[in-house]
């Protein structure tokens, strides 16, 4: 049995193992380490990569990956699960999206992969992960957060070949509804468009909202799926649970609030709506009302700012644009 070894993770046979990775160094020298879990069980098979925290405020994500590692045990298993529940470390201590420690460069680890040796503070530590993901990863999940609870939408990279067919075959187990099949040149330097192009199957899911807008329903609803996804591509046994159709879409359309102010969201998650439909509506300092804003586009929403107050040009609506059942 070959020794799969991420940092000072090292399974050497079947169970849990833990360690960490150094990713880079801080400013007065210590090293950056981040968290590594292996699940290995004793029959080979495939290796199922997680990740999670890529932008560090998305804490629900590392809640999920620690629901479905607790659920597994190592003598169901067929291959490994090796699983970074919390990959931008420095950004999640910060309670940030990006670390504080990136200057002039590409903060956004999500646009970073592949990474740079000699790049930025983000694009180093995207190389070093990058490195050990692809050294031995056959699928990917990738998860992520949008602002509310109720969040629930994923993304396949739909690259072509075997790629696209097993990344199908995920996002149908996984079960969201809303999925993007994501085309290339689109998400350039995620995690997931990056692997897929190198041959590995990739999927995100958007699962809850950043901090702590999540709920243990949804963690524990999105282990339960997980599971389902390891049955799918053979890492676990047993008859894979069918969720129903999925709604696929053309792309994403994001919107920019206009001008900033008191906002109160007229949306939710998951509902379609209409070009040109009321999005919210904007109040002044005295409580009287400001106007509405509209939405720019036709389809189904995926996120939308919750307010209270939300900034001149911070993300007021993301739209699935074209949906279609499929």
């Amino acid at each position: 049995m070959d020794i799969i070894e991420v940092g000072s993770a090292k399974a050497d046979g079947p169970g849990r193992f833990e360690g960490m990775l150094k990713v880079g160094a801080y400013p007065d020298g210590a090293p950056i380490e981040i968290p590594v879990i292996i699940i290995r069980g004793k029959e080979p098979g495939p290796v199922l990569w997680m990740h999670a925290c890529v932008h560090g405020d998305e804490y629900c994500g590392t809640y999920n990956i620690h629901a479905f590692l607790r659920s597994l045990d190592p003598s169901e298993v067929h291959g490994a699960v090796i699983a970074l529940p919390i990959l931008n470390i420095t950004a999640f201590r910060a309670y940030r999206r990006m670390s504080p420690f990136e200057g002039f460069n590409n903060g956004d680890m999500n646009r970073c992969f592949p990474g740079n040796p000699k790049g930025g503070f983000t694009e180093q530590m995207a190389y070093v992960v990058y490195n050990e993901l692809k050294r031995y990863a056959t699928h990917l999940i990738d998860f992520h957060t949008a602002f509310t609870s109720n969040t629930r939408w994923a993304l396949y990279a739909d690259t072509g070949g075997e790629v696209s067919e097993v990344g199908r075959r995920m996002a149908d187990a996984f079960g969201y509804e809303n999925t993007l099949p994501t085309p290339k040149g689109t998400l350039v330097g995620s995690a997931m468009m990056t692997v897929a192009a190198d041959g590995i199957p990739a999927y995100i899911a958007e699962a809850g909202g950043v901090g702590t807008a999540f709920t243990p329903e949804t963690v524990a609803d999105v282990a339960e799926r997980l599971r389902n996804v390891a049955r799918a591509i053979g890492l676990l046994k047993g008859e894979v649970t069918d969720y129903g159709r999925l709604t696929l879409f053309s792309n994403f359309h994001w919107a920019n609030a206009p001008r900033g102010g008191l906002f109160t969201p007229a949306v939710s998650c998951g509902e379609t709506i209409n070009e040109g439909d009321v999005v919210g509506t904007y109040y002044d300092l005295f409580g009287d009302n400001a106007g509405d804003v509209y939405s720019p586009a036709s389809g189904v929403v995926l996120a939308h700012h919750p307010g209270p107050i939300i900034p001149q040009g911070d993300v007021l609506i993301h739209i699935g644009l074209n949906p279609k059942r499929a």
